[in-house]
């Protein structure tokens, strides 16, 4: 019988956890639809000169006039027809204990809910997710509304399994039938060994993939890499837009390779707070307080009492429901929306619990 979980704290001054999913720089190519992998060839960002108009408010006496600047830009290259995002994967089980804690108890009682979330197939659960995200192409952001044909493909263990990202929607998880209905190749057995996979490595041993988004663009095409922020003190004067870029050779050149942030890509996956409960709102990227970064709207703030600080003063509760759970169903969204936080990653102390002597 399992040991009784009740009367643990999960609260003290020092703790931190590992994020669970390392994803590399996601990586920009230019290709023919009719062409092997091989054949790609890196998207440069370039530099360009452009003349706008000032539309700001309160522009004064210069409102309506040129605005010249520079900025840098990548296109899809001449002779391609298709562009390619790559990026690696890798799951690790970080969140079944903290990398640091300056409390024992505490360290210990995280590693007794995350062993009891396991059992439950609590990361089985949360690996579905991720899973839809990846197969969505969520990841791609604004370059998933430039074209109308693409897939996405996933290389895993001697497996590949791919999917149309036009059948998936982005609000609200589909189905793990759904899921089957958008794939392009491979069968159940290999999403259903894919979502294992996510899902061993969140909880037990490392899963590693390799992951790919094909779109069908037009030679010449804009394509949008992440955008950097530069600080003021750093800032090149010349250039309002500067994209992120990776040194590389292409054709016996030294280029800039348009590059997508592992930190945008990551947040992209993270798209499964589907527990909030505000209805305006689909999923949203998992973090402590609910935050939105495209509308600064905070879904679960202090107030809320749903914020992760807050679920975590009732541990005894979450305890209760684990031990008593036998599948992931039963295991309420407060309880999920915790642990995804785990996975996240992050410093986690509380402000006031001492250390235990």
């Amino acid at each position: 019988m399992a040991k009784p979980l009740s009367k643990d704290s999960l609260d003290t001054n020092m703790l931190a956890f590992s994020r669970s999913m390392q994803i590399t720089e996601g990586l920009f190519f230019g290709g023919r639809s009719d062409s092997a992998d091989d054949r790609l060839a890196p998207i440069e960002v370039l530099e360009k000169g452009v003349r706008g108009q000032t539309s700001y408010d309160n522009a004064k006496d210069k409102a309506g006039l040129s605005n010249p600047q520079s900025v840098e830009y990548a296109i899809v290259p001449t002779g391609c027809d298709c562009v390619t995002l790559k990026f690696g994967l890798r799951v690790m089980p970080n969140a079944m204990k903290p990398h640091a804690c300056n409390d024992t108890a505490v360290g210990d009682a995280y590693q007794r809910l995350a062993e009891g979330y396991r059992a439950a197939g609590g990361f089985s659960a949360l690996a579905e997710l991720y899973v839809w995200n990846i197969a969505n192409a969520r990841f791609a952001w604004r370059n998933r509304f430039q074209s109308d044909t693409m897939i996405v493909a996933i290389d895993f263990e001697g497996r590949e399994v791919s999917f149309d990202p036009s059948k998936i929607g982005l609000d609200a998880p589909e189905s793990r039938s759904d899921l089957v209905q958008a794939m392009t190749s491979g069968t159940a057995d290999d999403l259903a060994a894919l979502i294992d996979g996510v899902a061993r490595g969140l909880s037990e041993s490392v899963f590693s993939a390799n992951v790919s988004w094909v779109a069908k663009m037009d030679q010449g095409q804009e394509i949008f890499p992440s955008q950097e922020y530069v600080r003021e003190e750093k800032a090149d004067k010349n250039l309002s837009r500067v994209y992120a870029k990776i040194p590389t050779m292409s054709q016996g050149r030294h280029i800039q390779q348009a590059s997508m942030h592992s930190q945008k890509i990551g947040a992209a996956l993270r798209h499964i707070d589907i527990w909030h409960g505000d209805a305006i709102y689909g999923a949203i990227a998992v973090n402590p307080y609910g935050g939105v970064q495209e509308t600064s709207a905070v879904l679960r703030n202090p107030k809320s009492k749903q914020s992760f600080f807050d679920i975590r003063k009732n541990a005894d509760e979450m305890f209760e429901e684990i031990l008593g759970a036998d599948h992931s169903g039963s295991i309420s969204g407060r309880t999920h929306f915790f642990m995804a936080n785990l996975v996240r990653g992050g410093v986690l102390g509380g402000s006031s619990k001492p250390a235990s002597e």
